[in-house]
């Protein structure tokens, strides 16, 4: 018996819909493509950037990170490390990419702080493959 051109149809449907939900399960979630992210936050009346993690370098010519101010006034955000000095304003969110030629690929471990507020608490990013 000859399959009819709705059945097909239907069998066709069936697997593109399957390929997108491995392909959509597979992508990162809550960075957009970012290597890493940070959020100004405020936990128990301190003022942190929250966030970091580990980014491998390797065969890489940048990485990008997402950074988001969530509190109701501007605050900076900085890593020497990577010449990084930026202002976020209130309720913010931007992508920033760092060049490999901006990374001191002599240290590991670079700290992200607010330039504008120093009392606040800082965060880590961690880089290797260097």
């Amino acid at each position: 018996m000859k399959p009819s051109v709705c059945n097909l149809a239907k069998r066709y449907f069936v697997i593109m819909v399957a390929l997108a939900a491995v392909g959509c399960a597979s992508m990162p979630t809550g960075m957009s493509g970012a290597d890493a992210s940070f959020t100004a936050v405020e936990k128990d009346g301190t003022k942190v950037w929250e966030g970091g993690g580990t980014v491998d370098l390797k065969g890489r010519d940048s990485i990008t990170l997402k950074v988001t101010n969530t509190l109701g006034a501007t605050h900076g955000f900085s890593i020497d490390t990577m010449k990084v000095q930026e202002v976020i304003n209130p309720n913010e969110e931007r992508t920033i990419t760092v060049p490999r030629g901006n990374i001191d690929t002599s240290v590991s471990e670079h700290r992200v702080y607010c330039q504008l507020h120093p009392k606040h608490v800082t965060a880590t990013l961690k880089v290797t493959g260097n």
